[in-house]
């Protein structure tokens, strides 16, 4: 059963939830990690992208984007929709408005929750679909 941590974060800017799963995918591959991000859409993923070359100074996290078979799995870091995940079966970082269809896939999902009222709403429906999973959860307010 997957560990289910829910980030919240304090303001209601759409694009920190994007710096804070830069932070986060540098953080969980520092510890040996192989991590998926789960975009809602193609566009997220190439924002997203963008972001993990440059959202910090000094930081390059290299990754692959929308990626299928050996190339998907040739990085520890990778973007795409839930379809793509690969043998990224270690840690789900989900950007998604839906909850991870496949948990028993990951040993760990994050998710990234802002003040913005639609997502805030979308993240407590998630909340509620992992408690009723029987995943143990947990919230830090970021």
């Amino acid at each position: 059963m997957a560990q289910v941590n829910f980030y919240s974060l304090q303001n209601e800017d759409l694009e920190s939830r994007l710096l804070f799963a830069c932070r986060l995918t540098e953080k969980a591959r520092s510890l040996g990690h192989r991590v998926f991000i789960q975009t809602e859409s193609e566009q997220q993923g190439q924002a997203l992208s963008s972001l993990l070359w440059q959202y910090r100074a000094g930081a390059f996290l290299p990754h692959t984007s929308n990626a299928t078979g050996e190339e998907a799995n040739s990085e520890s870091v990778a973007i795409g929709q839930q379809a793509h995940a690969g043998q990224h079966h270690d840690v789900l970082i989900n950007l998604d408005k839906a909850a991870c269809e496949t948990p028993e896939q990951f040993s760990r999902i994050n998710e990234i929750i802002c003040a913005d009222p639609a997502v805030l709403a979308l993240g407590r429906e998630r909340y509620r679909h992992y408690a009723k999973g029987g995943h143990e959860l947990e919230t830090f307010k970021i």
